[in-house]
């Protein structure tokens, strides 16, 4: 081996080491070598044989250069876009989980609403324990209380609409809006107590308060009262002439 190939060897090596360390600007322009260096490393790029050799070697620590840091850079991206996809997911489940909450919690409270509205309280048209009625539900109630009965079923001021209880159930004796279930005794099975209040039998007075409540829109009469019981009384006779049995009125 040569003096000359045995320094160009070692000049290669320190190059080599100190590459990453040295102040003179280096630039490899494609197409051709052109370098760029402070006179303090002149006498090192004129160690090489050609400016090929030294092309080669610039150009050859350059891209080790370039994969460790795009390796570096390739995982530092990863990380951090592993980290911000986790954190967007955490966020993104967390606005959908309250969301949905809100959601359950407003369709839990509209169905709590309709459910106030369609339904009604039985314990307003119910009888209250222990009550006993001053009519009779077999018949062969006083006449005087039957007149007035039969005044109240015309009166439209027992309502807040407008209606009486002849506005749906006719006048003159003639009998309408009845289910076929009108035509059994009381107590018995009334649609809108079934429906609106989840009473299965009505007596004759709760199913007048069922009617001042529900359609008249308006307060239940006060049990015991005059009014009360004279409809009731009068809504026996009633329930007679449609069942097409004898009766009083």
């Amino acid at each position: 081996m040569s003096q000359h190939d045995d320094k160009r060897r070692r000049l290669l090596g320190r190059l080599n080491r100190q590459l990453a360390y040295t102040a003179p600007l280096l630039a490899l322009v494609a197409g051709g070598a052109v370098f760029q260096a402070s006179a303090s490393n002149d006498a090192a790029v004129a160690g090489f044989s050609s400016p090929d050799d030294a092309s080669l070697m610039l150009a050859s620590n350059h891209a080790e250069g370039a994969a460790e840091g795009g390796a570096e850079g390739q995982a530092e991206g990863e990380a951090e876009g592993e980290a911000e996809g986790e954190a967007q997911g955490e966020a993104e489940g967390e606005a959908e989980g309250e969301a949905e909450g809100e959601a359950q919690a407003e369709g839990e409270a509209e169905g709590e609403a309709e459910g106030e509205a369609e339904g009604g309280d039985s314990a307003a048209v119910a009888r209250p324990e222990g009550y006993s009625p001053a009519y009779s539900e077999t018949g062969n109630n006083p006449q005087e209380m039957l007149a007035r009965g039969e005044e109240l079923y015309y009166d439209t001021s027992l309502s807040s609409n407008g209606l009486a209880c002849a506005s749906c159930h006719g006048s003159d004796g003639q009998d309408m809006g009845y289910n076929p279930t009108f035509e059994q005794p009381f107590p018995h099975q009334v649609a809108m107590a079934a429906n609106q209040f989840g009473m299965s039998d009505v007596h004759a007075d709760e199913m007048v308060q069922i009617c001042m409540v529900a359609p008249m829109a308006a307060e239940p009469l006060e049990w015991g009262s005059e009014e009360l019981t004279s409809l009731a009384a009068y809504m026996v006779e009633v329930q007679k002439r449609v069942a097409g049995e004898p009766h009083d009125l």
